[in-house]
């Protein structure tokens, strides 16, 4: 299983934003082919940063959902509640 983390820094005020964004994603559209789970956390030693982890079945799966053009656009109305993007951590789930 292939896992995706990134970390955001949400600007002020724009948590909620950012938090209900994610949900209409998951709720508005089907889940993505090979997209196991994810999780949204939120950092208790950082105010406004949050840690996106999503488990898929494959890299290969997680890439074909990105090139689409509603997932573009999902990416840009997001932006509007992100100040900072920290980095993105690809990782390979062993246990």
């Amino acid at each position: 299983m292939y896992v995706h983390i990134v970390s955001f820094k949400i600007k002020e005020g724009e948590e909620i934003t950012f938090v209900e964004l994610q949900k209409f994603q998951e709720k508005m559209e089907s889940k993505p082919a090979g997209l196991d789970h994810f999780h949204i956390f939120k950092d208790r030693n950082e105010e406004g940063r949050y840690h996106l982890l999503e488990y898929w079945k494959s890299k290969a799966d997680k890439d074909k959902l990105e090139e689409t053009d509603d997932h573009q656009h999902f990416h840009e109305l997001r932006k509007l509640a992100i100040e900072k993007k920290y980095g993105t951590h690809e990782c390979d789930l062993i246990v």
